[in-house]
């Protein structure tokens, strides 16, 4: 997927602007994946232990935070595209802090479920897809490194940003703790945003994503969505039917991959630490999750390094079935040693199925559908993976057994992995 052109995304216009874009991209990443994702569970620790709220209700408003930022995605792709990115990123991002450091001073239902429907909002315009969007803008060659290096964040905010908000929270308390975590970063994110989100692509070929002639996302001004051509996109993005007839199969077959994918990777990563401590006890179950989170940075960095030269269906059904292997050494397994194995081997690939979509929506649909296709595997995507958390502990409340919890989660990433093998047109 390289060419002679390849380094220019990195390496012009002067300043080197390609480098300005990943470094934005990573610490939107960062900060989304740390305050809106890594961080819930610490929420929801301390609204219930310490705010009294009922568990229950926690978790049902954690899975309504995921279906919410499910349905926000399309609102917040229009709103790109008629506004631009960047006044769309930094309203996110001050949607997400002021979500954040809300919940622990509310204290009505309302107002809880407000806190969370403003963070749902926020984590919409700067995760995922909003990251895939603004790589799209800039890198058409280069774009799988570009994608791998900027969700390096998502990875990396599991030991950055969490431990952070965890020592202030222990330093000032849940309220004064939060307020000082969300506001230092916003700060910090805004300003990168403001500079450095990027305008169309400098070549401004139409080889760019959108096709464009100006080189932007569906034309406009650098937004996505803009022009005829990304509206086309967005009735497959919205309905699914209202794409070209070979669009919408390949598209549903994509979708549903992932969409299982994600069910079963984040099942696992919420009930991570109750599946474990039975088997090798606290002190191991916690050094096995962050084993687990340096293994997903690890792996995120080796793919960056060849994504751009390999083909992307195998290394999607390579990294699907690691984490089936994984699954079925800590199903049958209780000793440390290869418990320890199964959470690396499952770690390896967790980044990285996050970068792929985005790769399957480059060499697989033509230009002017980018867009929509990521729109339409992530909203899907989380739809039904803010099930996984629930639907794995009801699993394991209702037969006490840890391993076909895990054996179901390895199940379904082996059914995901058998549809990698249904190949649709690449784009040359």
């Amino acid at each position: 997927m390289g060419g002679a052109g390849a380094p220019d995304e990195f390496r012009t216009p002067r300043p080197v602007a390609g480098w300005r874009v990943v470094l934005t991209a990573f610490c939107m990443a960062l900060y989304a994946w740390g305050l809106g994702f890594y961080g819930l569970s610490m929420y929801v620790h301390h609204l219930g232990s310490e705010g009294g709220w009922s568990p229950t209700l926690l978790s049902a408003a954690t899975t309504g935070y995921f279906l919410a930022g499910a349905a926000a995605i399309f609102a917040v792709e229009r709103a790109a595209a008629q506004f631009g990115r960047r006044p769309v990123a930094i309203v996110g991002v001050l949607l997400l802090a002021a979500g954040v450091a809300a919940l622990p001073r509310v204290s009505q239902v309302a107002a809880l479920l407000a806190a969370y429907g403003a963070m749902a909002l926020g984590w919409a315009a700067t995760s995922g897809t909003a990251v895939s969007h603004v790589i799209g803008q800039w890198f058409e060659h280069r774009r799988g490194l570009a994608l791998n290096l900027a969700l390096t964040g998502a990875s990396a905010s599991g030991f950055l940003v969490v431990p952070a908000m965890v020592w202030c929270v222990g330093r000032f308390g849940p309220a004064q703790g939060l307020a000082v975590t969300v506001v230092a970063g916003a700060a910090a994110l805004i300003v990168l945003i403001a500079f450095n989100l990027p305008e169309p692509s400098p070549r401004g070929s139409d080889r760019a994503v959108g096709g464009g002639g100006d080189g932007n996302v569906g034309g406009g001004d650098g937004n996505v969505g803009g022009g005829p051509a990304a509206g086309a996109g967005g009735a497959v993005g919205a309905g699914g039917a209202g794409g070209a007839a070979g669009v919408s199969d390949p598209l549903m077959r994509i979708t549903a991959l992932f969409a299982i994918g994600w069910l079963a990777q984040v099942a696992f990563l919420a009930q991570q630490l109750p599946l474990l401590v039975p088997k090798v006890g606290v002190a191991q179950a916690t050094f096995a999750v962050a084993l687990t989170t340096a293994s997903s940075l690890a792996g995120r960095l080796a793919l960056a390094a060849v994504i751009d030269r390999i083909d992307h269906r195998a290394a999607t059904a390579g990294s699907l079935l690691l984490q089936a292997l994984g699954m079925a050494l800590l199903a049958a397994s209780d000793e440390p040693g290869l418990v320890l194995l199964g959470c690396c081997l499952f770690g390896l690939s967790v980044g990285n199925l996050i970068t792929l979509p985005a790769i399957f929506a480059q060499r697989e649909f033509p230009p002017e559908r980018y867009g929509a296709v990521v729109n339409r595997v992530w909203s899907v995507g989380q739809v039904l993976f803010a099930f996984g958390p629930l639907g794995a502990g009801a699993l394991l409340a209702a037969t006490g057994s840890a391993g076909l919890t895990l054996a179901a989660c390895g199940a379904a990433q082996a059914v995901a992995a058998l549809l990698c093998g249904w190949r649709g047109p690449v784009r040359a």
